[in-house]
């Protein structure tokens, strides 16, 4: 009698085992079918938002250049790596600190770029005016001593 018993626990204890691993086998199917399609709304997303994509903080990005960040981003090689993972891993601890400092300080970052490349592009032209400037006083004082007394007056009459 103890043996049927046993038997038949063993037996409820392999359906039981059955159903659970049944159980576990489809929730692992519905884990990934989600995923799959997390994954292809996530590309889907990113897709309408690079194709709609005209300027990036201020700095134009062209309609070829879309293409090509979607590829860059997105393409993967035969050992499944993309060309934005290779380079992102050249140099892994500077680019993730610049990235999670731009992403940080994203708009004022650039606005402070803005106003460094205004004010170094503003001295620029300063020292291009002061040096022309010199340059044609320069030039216009030689030419005037190389010419007649008669001709310089003649200039301002």
């Amino acid at each position: 009698m103890l043996e049927e018993e046993a038997e038949d626990a063993l037996s409820r204890l392999k359906t039981i085992r059955q159903q659970e691993a049944e159980q576990l086998r489809q929730q692992q199917e519905q884990a990934r079918i989600r995923q799959e399609e997390q994954n292809k709304a996530f590309v889907t997303d990113m897709t309408t938002k690079i194709n709609g994509l005209t300027e990036i903080h201020g700095v134009a990005v062209p309609k070829e250049d879309r293409k090509a960040l979607f590829d860059y981003i997105f393409k993967q090689d035969a050992n499944g790596v993309t060309q934005y993972q290779k380079d992102f891993k050249k140099n892994f601890a500077k680019n993730l600190i610049e990235s999670a400092y731009f992403t940080m300080r994203a708009d004022s970052f650039v606005t402070e770029a803005k106003k460094s490349g205004q004010t170094t592009a503003a001295q620029k032209l300063r020292q291009v005016l002061r040096h022309s400037s010199k340059n044609h006083t320069t030039f216009n004082a030689d030419e005037d001593k190389q010419r007649p007394a008669w001709e310089i007056a003649s200039k301002f009459l």
